[in-house]
């Protein structure tokens, strides 16, 4: 159901792409790939998909959770259960990438002032790497908090905070193998093996990690 959701999402933010070039031709509007119309109608499109995709994430960490205590997810309780975590695992994405935006800056600023200089492309491009795989690195704890147990934006930073610093060691060897995953997911029919076997595997192990520790279900 997720891999279908997501499909049928994409499906639903291109016909929304469409129906404003149908209305900018109707109203005379520029619907050049450089227009600023265009731009917005894009980066409003994407992040409505956003939205509801880091939804649907909630509800495959969840449904992993629930398998994980021999409890069945019916295809309503898991639309019902992505739903309502739009929000905060929006919430927490939007975070994420904010502060991996400015962490980076500095590396986006040395290839953009001194990209003639040898070598800084290939310096700016592994700090930008590092900073981004610290981020995600740090927040994915954060993500399966929400997902697996329910809790809210402040409530899941404390218990992501308070995995890694119990088991910072154990959740950096998790995250590489996660990592690992998460790059065969683009690869076509390994994506398949990645998507039903490797991920349920991954997520269910961060779970575990939680189970092992006080975690915060409040808002």
């Amino acid at each position: 159901m997720y891999a279908v959701m997501q499909v049928l999402f994409a499906f639903a933010a291109a016909g929304v792409f469409l129906l404003y070039f149908l209305l900018a031709s109707v109203l005379g509007i520029g619907t050049g790939v450089s227009d600023i119309p265009t731009v917005i109608a894009a980066m409003i499109v994407l992040l409505v998909f956003l939205f509801f995709s880091c939804g649907l994430n909630a509800g495959l960490i969840s449904a992993y959770a629930a398998a994980m205590e021999g409890r069945k997810t019916t295809v309503a309780d898991f639309f019902k259960y992505s739903l309502q975590k739009s929000p905060p695992m929006f919430a927490i994405m939007a975070v994420r990438d904010a502060i991996t935006l400015v962490a980076a800056s500095p590396g986006i600023a040395l290839f953009y002032f001194l990209k003639d200089t040898p070598f800084v492309d290939m310096i700016s491009m592994l700090y930008v790497l590092l900073v981004v795989f610290i981020m995600h690195l740090l927040f994915t704890p954060v993500f399966v908090s929400t997902g697996a147990f329910g809790s809210g934006l402040i409530t899941s930073l404390r218990n992501g905070a308070g995995l890694l610093r119990r088991k910072h060691v154990y959740a950096l060897g998790l995250y590489v193998v996660f990592a690992i995953v998460w790059f065969f997911n683009f690869i076509p029919l390994v994506q398949l093996f990645t998507l039903f076997a490797a991920y349920p595997i991954v997520y269910s192990a961060f779970i575990a990690m939680f189970q092992g520790g006080p975690v915060r279900t409040m808002r």
